[in-house]
């Protein structure tokens, strides 16, 4: 049954709950289903139905959407127009309920201003500017929100084209006799396409047309010349494009292109003594046309009321003299030409009295206080410096005085200093020092000379690593100088003693060491190695004389015997093979013995031993004897083994043997220390730091070894120091900026060189990034430089 309500259109309002019911009357119970236009409806969160043997209801429940964009409508946001024609901005929309809109531009409601027409409806939103112009281009932006989620902004971005707007803050400057200078500055709007030219354009103050003077001014400033002197002028000037000609920019005054001159700049007291004062100016812009005859000083004291001339001039800098000691004066200047005096400028107070300048120079130009010479230029400094009362000068070279020479010229003005060293060779680096005293005050000022040539020689003496019939290994150290460049490579050359001549092997070796090959069996040679960096080559290094065939050394020394099998007069020791035989078979042994009370060792064998086992006979009982061994091979004799520990000869006692050993306690070589690390780094130097060794073995520690290795390298290098290295820490210099480094450290005392420690990581030289911290403590000495900072 449809109720008697539903039989025509049934209306709701947007955002009300609607519910639809309808009475059933069938048996057996139907199935019931609803449809909306056809299509079959489930159930939703806004959709529910209820059904019974009697009836069947549908609820409606009103939803909502947030506002934003209908993108299924087409639409865009960047508009562009021309000047005059009607803009019509139309944004669909979506949204349940129906969403609010708000046109803004700068912050500006639009809706309030007439010019503009905005019509809203629930699906869309249009704004219309009419007949725009060059000041509606730049962005509107849209708010939309209807209480559901977030407000949202669209931003409209309109383009007008047209021509520019007026160019901006026209001046006038540099004014002289019938001609001065225009300068302006660019549209602030450009009409959409950029400026092509400019229009400058002058007008007599007695004529009402303006006249062209170029049109074709393409930069923001433009020199007028052809004015006549008795005219006054006014000046207008206005930007094009392609879509025309903008507004006009016109100066606020007529300028007659000649005048009084402009005021002096920047006046400052450049000195005074105890009866007088000199100022010292700069020229005024413009001279107003006519030529600056003269500039006019006047003076005023604090107890005066009047002004009065002190002086006049035709130059920047003027003494004005007659004056009493300790007044307080007040001066200003003018500058004058035919036409009259210009506005002046005033300085003061100041006080007269003599002027005390500290001594001072000007480093600018040597950044670091630093300046790099090639070998064979010229090392030549030159300060500008100044000083009241004007400073006596001497230079020094590394803190000793410099003096004039054939080679050394000095040369000094009014308010420079200049030193010159002609042909620099490398000792004339170092730390030269310019010393400016005034008998007030000492100042040092120091400039760090480098001298930038070939390298030294590498560092010797060559070693030969390796020598066999067909080649030789040889290798050698880096120079202890490298001439101010990084070293690039090596050349190594060889030569038949038998001849004269050398013939290079290779000239790009990159490491400090190189297997020279193809060598003649049986032949003497000599080896020379050169180094190289950008500024040359350095001098060569030769080698000793060495044959080309297979080389033997002697061997390692044997293992630390053990004595056993005691009796009262004799004892059995044995010992190990030595680890590393030379490149030959052992062919022997040979034993020494000493008593504990002896100092001399006594040979034992008199011939060869080939076993590692022997028996020492003829020993007096009750006398402790320790043994050594050294083993023998076609190149010679090893060093001794360690000694054996002390055994007593003793007779046996009943059934058992007795030995009895007397252990001392020598000394023994230190303990590793500790991994170093690096505490400083910098682009040539790394300082690293390390811990003792847990164990000094007895014995005091004497110093300390220190030993590098490049990163792409596979030998440990030991670090040279002019001093033993007796503290924890050591700084390590004549690094390679860039390169990688890391490093060990061995301990010694009177029993020898302990192991090395552990490797440290890599170290990588470049200079720091932070700043220092502020210098801590400032001390005051006058007997050195004036002044010294403890950092």
């Amino acid at each position: 049954e449809i109720p008697q309500e539903y039989l025509n259109e049934v209306k709701y309002r947007a955002g009300s709950d609607v519910e639809l019911k309808f009475n059933i009357t069938a048996k057996p119970a139907p199935t019931i289903e609803w449809f909306n236009d056809g299509r079959e409806l489930k159930p939703t969160a806004q959709l529910s139905f209820k059904h019974t043997f009697e009836s069947t209801t549908i609820f409606l429940r009103d939803t909502t959407q947030e506002a934003d964009l209908d993108l299924d409508v087409s639409m865009t946001t960047q508009y562009t127009a021309r000047a005059g024609r009607d803009v019509e901005v139309f944004i669909p929309l979506k949204g349940r309920p129906a969403p609010n809109v708000t046109w803004r531009r700068d912050d500006r409601n639009m809706a309030g201003d007439n010019r503009y027409t905005i019509r809203s409806t629930e699906r869309s939103t249009t704004l219309l500017i009419p007949k725009v112009t060059r000041d509606d281009c730049g962005k509107y932006m849209l708010e939309i929100e209807n209480g559901v989620g977030e407000p949202k902004i669209i931003t409209i971005s309109l383009r007008v084209l047209d021509s520019p707007s007026s160019c901006q803050k026209l001046i006038i400057k540099n004014v002289s006799r019938g001609k001065l200078t225009l300068s302006w500055e660019a549209p602030i709007v450009d009409g959409g396409s950029p400026v092509t030219n400019y229009i400058v354009e002058k007008k007599a103050s007695t004529m009402k047309a303006y006249q062209v003077i170029t049109a074709e001014c393409l930069n923001t400033s433009y020199k007028v010349t052809g004015l006549e002197e008795d005219i006054a002028y006014f000046f207008r000037v206005s930007a094009e494009n392609e879509f025309g000609v903008g507004d006009f920019c016109e100066s606020a005054e007529a300028v007659r292109a000649t005048e009084t001159p402009g005021p002096v700049k920047n006046l400052v007291m450049l000195d005074s003594t105890k009866t007088s004062v000199t100022l010292q100016w700069a020229r005024p812009d413009h001279d107003g046309g006519s030529h600056i005859t003269e500039y006019i000083v006047e003076k005023m004291s604090q107890d005066e009321v009047n002004w009065s001339l002190g002086a006049t001039c035709k130059r920047c800098t003027c003494e004005v003299p007659g004056l009493r000691e300790h007044a307080i004066m007040d001066f200003r200047v003018f500058a004058k030409n035919e036409k009259g005096r210009s506005d002046f400028s005033q300085i003061g107070p100041i006080e007269v009295m003599d002027f005390i300048i500290p001594p001072e120079a000007n480093l600018s130009d040597y950044p670091n206080g630093e300046l790099a010479v090639r070998v064979g230029q010229n090392i030549h400094i030159e300060l500008p410096f100044k000083g009241k009362p004007r400073p006596a000068i001497s230079w020094l070279k590394d803190n000793l005085p410099l003096k004039e020479s054939d080679k050394i010229r000095f040369r000094t003005t009014d308010n420079k200093t200049a030193v010159t060293v002609r042909g620099a060779k490398k000792e004339n680096a170092g730390q030269y020092t310019l010393v400016l005293d005034n008998r007030v005050v000492k100042n040092y000022f120091d400039i760090n000379v480098i001298t930038l040539g070939p390298p030294t020689a590498p560092s010797g003496p060559i070693r030969f690593d390796e020598i066999k019939a067909q080649s030789i290994i040889i290798s050698w150290d880096e120079p202890k100088e490298d001439g101010g460049g990084e070293i690039t490579c090596y050349s190594v050359e060889k030569r038949e003693t038998s001849q004269a001549n050398w013939k290079m092997v290779c000239s790009s070796v990159v490491r400090t060491t190189f297997k020279i090959p193809n060598l003649v069996k049986g032949t003497q040679y000599q080896f020379r190695v050169r180094a190289e960096n950008k500024y040359g080559v350095s001098e060569s290094l030769c080698s000793p004389e060495v044959i080309a065939q297979h080389q033997y050394k002697p061997p390692g020394p044997p293992g630390k015997p053990v004595a056993f099998n005691v009796t009262s007069d004799g004892m059995t020791i044995k010992w190990d093979a030595p680890g590393f035989d030379g490149g030959s078979p052992i062919l022997g042994y040979h034993v020494e013995k000493k008593d504990r009370n002896s100092l001399l060792w006594q040979k034992v064998n008199s011939t060869l031993i080939s076993n590692k086992e022997y028996r020492i006979i003829g020993l007096l009982e009750g006398l402790e004897y320790s043994f050594r061994v050294y083993a023998e091979n076609n190149a010679g004799l090893s060093p001794v083994s360690e000694q054996s520990k002390h055994a007593l000869a003793i007779s046996p006692v009943g059934k058992f043997n007795l030995f009895v050993f007397v252990l001392l306690c020598p000394s023994a070589v230190p303990d590793a220390p500790g991994t170093p690390d690096a505490t400083h780094v910098t682009g040539n130097s790394i300082t690293m730091c390390w811990t003792r060794p847990r164990s000094d073995g007895g014995n005091e520690i004497k110093h300390y070894i220190l030993e590098r290795r490049e990163k792409k390298s596979l030998r440990w290098v030991r670090v040279s120091s002019k001093r033993p290295i007796t503290e924890l820490r050591h700084r390590v210099t004549n690094l390679t900026e860039g390169n990688e480094y890391e490093f060990r450290v061995m301990a010694e005392n009177g029993a020898g060189i302990g192991p090395a420690s552990s490797t440290s990581r890599l170290f990588k030289c470049r200079e720091p990034t932070s700043a220092p911290s502020a210098p801590s403590l400032i001390k005051v000495s006058l007997s050195k430089k004036i002044i010294q900072t403890n950092k």
